[in-house]
């Protein structure tokens, strides 16, 4: 009952650097749009950013670009799951009546 292996080669020392140099550089665009007086876009933006970041790490560093169908499947409805609790999390505080105290 051992694990089925897998031939497929590791990624190479290039595409780990390409990748690093992407993250750094949405790094530096995060770091950039924070400073930007854009209003209600700036949350958007460093949210749109860490989407891509957080796609870049899940696709490479964890290999789920070439991993088996279960395991994307998995990575998909955790991912999915975040995002379902972040949106509740949002529509509670957009939502959120703020009662002024009684004395």
């Amino acid at each position: 009952m051992n694990a089925p292996t897998t031939s497929a080669s590791p990624p190479s020392l290039r595409l780990h650097l390409i990748v690093l140099a992407a993250l750094l550089a949405l790094l530096l665009t995060s770091a950039g749009c924070a400073l930007l007086p854009l209003g209600v876009f700036n949350t958007l933006s460093a949210l749109g950013i860490s989407v891509i970041k957080t796609l870049l790490v899940m696709a490479f560093f964890m290999r789920l670009r070439r991993g088996p169908p279960l395991l994307r499947i998995a990575a998909a409805v955790g991912f999915a799951w975040l995002a379902v609790l972040i949106g509740m999390t949002v529509a509670d505080v957009l939502t959120r009546v703020v009662l002024p105290s009684p004395w």
